[in-house]
């Protein structure tokens, strides 16, 4: 008996889930529709949706267009059941953003800060920014739904520790999870930052209608997240997806991650900057050195992008090899999973467009050619607000989806 009762329970925490996700896709439906597109019985939909009416979840919103029938109530998603938190601890900002329950923002704040800053005053950013989130609207704490932070590198989802981040070199060991929980009393909900990207995507980028893509965050580092049948695919340990830490030169260069060779150290945008120093170090002549005014500790990404438009002989070969090696990479995994498309962000990609032109041409080069024939190669259009933006899905998707893959 108790065994019924809690699938019971379990089939209509499911179909709640169910009828919830298709209102939220169509924006605006009425009960037959809900009940024609899932299959289910009218009784079985008029409960579901009576009580997710009277939880605050949804709404109605006026009646359907006239068609000779009887006009039906139309429902859609209750903008004002909660609010939602987003919270990106990147390399030199903390980007935050608090929603409504339709992903609509209501404030934005971004916090500057140094790779090399303590964890100590780290923390005490993302205090003052989650503060002002808060308090400038003055929206009670129960009102929100949880607070999503994402960060670049490793964390344990069982004890809400971020192990490590190498773009903020202080930022190990840290019980995250327990220091926000404490202070805010609302669920914490952590991510990697590339992955929390991926997400983004399905939300609000371009690839809406897709169910397999996989994201790939070109920067500083080599970020990937891989979206299968429309859920992030995490794996056991929630490291799914370190594209940049797999190996494309056995006993090269030492990477972050303690190995030898990963794609990072040869194509990233540390190590494209490495590379150009080096270079220009042991007395080869280049445009670099004066776009950085002969200061190689002022040199950025964006220089060696500009002398290779510039057609500057040494950003052109440092930039030839990245692309090599980033299209062997990339069409490794066009090659595994068989993707329906490839989605560029990322700091590359808002750049430099004949940089990418190139990329995409040694994709074409080293991935399986009727594979490569069926994946659309799309580049994002959400640049620098893609992690915060992917930070808030984190506290709704629980509502209406069952969980991630993996």
């Amino acid at each position: 008996m108790e065994n019924t009762k809690v699938n019971s329970t379990l089939l209509k925490n499911v179909n709640r889930k169910k009828i919830l996700s298709v209102i939220d896709k169509a924006k605006s439906i009425s009960r037959v529709e809900v009940k024609n597109l899932l299959g289910k019985d009218g009784k079985t939909v008029t409960n579901i949706v009576n009580g997710l009416i009277e939880d605050g979840f949804i709404t109605t919103i006026g009646l359907s267009s006239f068609t000779g029938g009887r006009r039906r109530k139309l429902l859609t998603i209750n903008s004002n059941y909660g609010y939602l938190i987003g919270l990106h601890l990147g390399i030199h900002f903390i980007r935050g953003i608090i929603t409504d329950f339709k992903y609509k923002i209501i404030l934005e704040e971004k916090m500057p800060i140094s790779p090399s800053e303590s964890e100590a005053s780290l923390i005490q950013k993302i205090r003052k920014t989650l503060d002002f989130l808060i308090k400038s609207k003055s929206i009670p704490l129960k009102k929100i739904l949880g607070i999503g932070f994402v960060a670049n590198g490793f964390y344990n989802d069982n004890t809400g520790v971020w192990i490590n981040s190498v773009n903020n070199l202080h930022w190990k060991n840290v019980p995250i999870k327990k220091i926000l929980s404490k202070q805010y009393d609302i669920p914490i909900y952590l991510e990697d930052s590339s992955r929390s990207m991926a997400l983004a995507e399905k939300t609000f980028g371009c690839v809406k209608d897709k169910k397999n893509y996989i994201y790939l965050d070109l920067g500083i580092g080599i970020g990937c997240g891989i979206i299968y049948q429309g859920r992030l695919y995490k794996g056991p340990m929630n490291i799914a997806g370190e594209l940049g830490h797999t190996i494309v030169v056995p006993n090269g260069a030492l990477c972050s991650c303690g190995n030898r060779g990963c794609l990072e150290t040869v194509a990233s945008g540390w190590a494209i900057k490495n590379i150009v120093k080096d270079n220009i170090l042991t007395g080869e002549k280049s445009e670099i050195l004066d776009l950085c005014n002969e200061d190689l500790n002022k040199l950025e990404t964006d220089m060696i992008f500009k002398a290779f438009e510039n057609g500057d002989e040494l950003a052109s070969e440092v930039l030839e090899s990245a692309s090599d090696y980033l299209g062997i990479g990339i069409a490794n995994l066009i090659n595994l999973f068989n993707p329906e498309v490839i989605v560029f962000g990322g700091h590359f990609t808002t750049i430099n467009e004949l940089f990418l032109k190139k990329l995409k041409g040694k994709i074409k080069k080293y991935a399986m050619p009727l594979l490569f024939n069926n994946v659309k190669i799309l580049t994002s259009s959400l640049n620098d607000n893609a992690g915060v933006l992917g930070a808030t899905t984190l506290v709704r998707d629980p509502y209406f989806y069952i969980d991630t893959i993996g």
